[in-house]
């Protein structure tokens, strides 16, 4: 049983410490870069807060492996100072087929 309480606490733990470095991504105004500066920020980060216009923003990701489980990457495009809908990575949508 103390096994069972120590391996939980641990995973407890874990589970809190990715949560507080998930949320600690960058946050970046997509309008005020061109496309290509927001897909290398996204590239570079892997993982990104973009404020794509007033009281709007998501997070947007290099690739799948950022994000979560249960989730899958989905192309998304995001107006920038040179264009109204540039693709500059994923966003990570719910995998309604993930058993």
């Amino acid at each position: 049983m103390r096994n069972l309480t120590t391996a939980l606490s641990v995973f407890a733990i874990s589970a809190i410490a990715f949560g507080a470095s998930a949320s600690a991504s960058p946050r970046v105004d997509s309008q005020s870069l061109t496309a290509a500066q927001v897909k290398q920020v996204v590239q570079e980060s892997g993982s990104v807060l973009l404020s794509t216009g007033s009281g709007l923003y998501d997070r947007y990701v290099a690739n799948g492996a950022y994000c979560f489980f249960g989730e899958q990457p989905k192309a998304a495009y995001v107006p920038t100072a040179n264009s109204s809908s540039a693709f500059v990575g994923y966003t990570c949508a719910p995998d309604f087929d993930h058993n």
